[in-house]
């Protein structure tokens, strides 16, 4: 046999691939901006067939929220990347017509995602009583900020509402300065989104062994507090563990401190042999009660000022040689450059029909046998309105025509994020017209 790391690299580079591991999973959902669209994205990406359900017109809002206002080919990227690989129909479902079609497609579904305000699903219709009636098998997924009953479940939530309430946000910045901070990029989205999708999982186990589908209502700012520990802390000593500023209070010293090449490097230092190899560097550093407060900010003095002194290559050397952990503080430019990622295929080109080649990033998990793939962006409102019903519901040109006609179904308007881009040609897309798959 090879070197071990050799060896797991053929695995996932020349080891035999199968179907993706969701192949045949049916999806449908009614979600917008990115708890529960999240859901379906991760689903899609191996292999669940997802169809989103928006609105006629502008689709759902998170279409048109661009950072800073950026449209590429009049699309959102955030929006694209966020809802790659899924289907889109546009039918309103407070119309009694189109609930009909979503019905159907419900029918033939396996799960049903929807991250709407606490009982709006309910009242449009289309809520867990409904869908499992014509369809009892269904896993139906509810995503709100505070679940589906209880004192707060129709208070609206978003991610720094759900950052705050679940008392993360009072944990970051630095503990002498009146001032709170949410984690960027949608942390309180993101992270309950995965809770989801295990949920998701556990469900289909379970109706695999047992043919019952059942109901799951997760609350967004719940996840957020299971993975904090600071509630039993308190319970046990009676403190708060307060904020922290950017050291981890498991390792001593630690911190991102600023090089002498005007650079950031990330240090934290768990083990008392990592702790002895910085020292041999570092003059006043020694041992002792390490992980006492008034001796933690002692510590990282001593790093501060010695970091200040070198250059990143220098102390990425010197963390290389004896054993410590050092990292640097990258920036969007520097990811995106770093041949690691390609390599690694956290970044891989995607080669959309619609939009380019376009850097997207890679699967979540890498998976030696049934890797998970990004296939395409999101698509135009209703863009995969043919094709979905002709391939769930077996519609005929004529009945589709018909639904567009009475209102049922629609399309796109002209604002950028829901139309597609300026020199597209829907008569030349046979995805479009539904004769093709994508």
């Amino acid at each position: 046999m090879t070197d071990y790391f050799s060896y797991v690299e053929s695995l996932f580079k020349e080891g035999e691939k199968r179907d993706p591991p969701l192949k045949g999973l049916k999806v449908v959902e009614l979600t917008h901006f990115v708890f529960g669209p999240n859901v379906g994205r991760i689903l899609a990406q191996f292999g669940a067939e997802v169809v989103k359900i928006e609105t006629p017109g502008e689709g759902e809002r998170y279409r048109i929220a661009t950072i800073f206002g950026r449209f590429y080919n009049r699309t959102n990227l955030v929006y694209g990347i966020q809802n790659a690989n899924k289907y889109f129909i546009a039918a309103d479902a407070r119309n009694a017509k189109a609930r009909e079609i979503i019905f159907e497609l419900a029918k033939r579904a396996d799960v049903f995602v929807e991250n709407l305000r606490a009982g709006l699903a309910d009242a449009m219709g289309v809520g867990y009583a409904q869908i499992s009636k014509v369809n009892p098998r269904i896993i139906y997924a509810s995503c709100s900020g505070f679940g589906q009953y209880g004192p707060l479940s129709k208070v609206p939530s978003f991610d720094v509402a759900a950052q705050g309430v679940a008392s993360l946000a009072v944990k970051t910045g630095w503990e002498d300065v009146e001032e709170f901070y949410k984690l960027p990029d949608y942390f309180g989205d993101f992270l309950p989104s995965m809770m989801v999708v295990f949920a998701v999982l556990n469900a289909l186990y379970y109706r695999d062994k047992t043919g019952k589908g059942q109901y799951i209502d997760v609350s967004q700012t719940e996840s957020l507090l299971r993975f904090l520990y600071d509630i039993t802390y308190f319970s046990l000593t009676g403190e708060e563990i307060g904020k922290t500023g950017n050291i981890d209070p498991c390792a001593s010293p630690s911190g991102i401190f600023k090089t002498a090449d005007e650079k950031f490097v990330a240090i934290a230092i768990m083990t008392d042999q990592q702790f002895e190899a910085l020292s041999t560097l570092i003059e006043g550093l020694r041992n002792g009660e390490r992980f006492r407060r008034d001796r933690i900010k002692e510590l990282n003095q001593l790093v501060e000022d010695w970091v200040a002194k070198h250059k990143l290559d220098e102390i990425m050397e010197y963390a290389k040689k004896l054993g410590f952990p050092a990292s640097p503080v990258l920036g969007d430019v520097e990811v995106f450059n770093d041949p690691w990622r390609w390599e690694r295929r956290s970044i891989v080109k995607l080669l959309d029909r619609l939009y380019g080649e376009i850097p997207v990033p890679g699967a979540f998990v890498a998976m030696s046998a049934t890797p998970g793939q990004v296939k395409w962006l999101a698509r135009p409102v209703g863009y995969h309105n043919r094709l979905i019903l002709k391939k769930w519901l077996g519609m005929s040109d004529q009945e589709i025509e018909k639904l567009e006609k009475d209102g049922v179904i629609g399309y796109w308007d002209e604002q950028p994020g829901c139309a597609p881009p300026p020199i597209w040609d829907a008569e030349k897309d046979p995805v479009f017209r539904g004769e093709k798959d994508e």
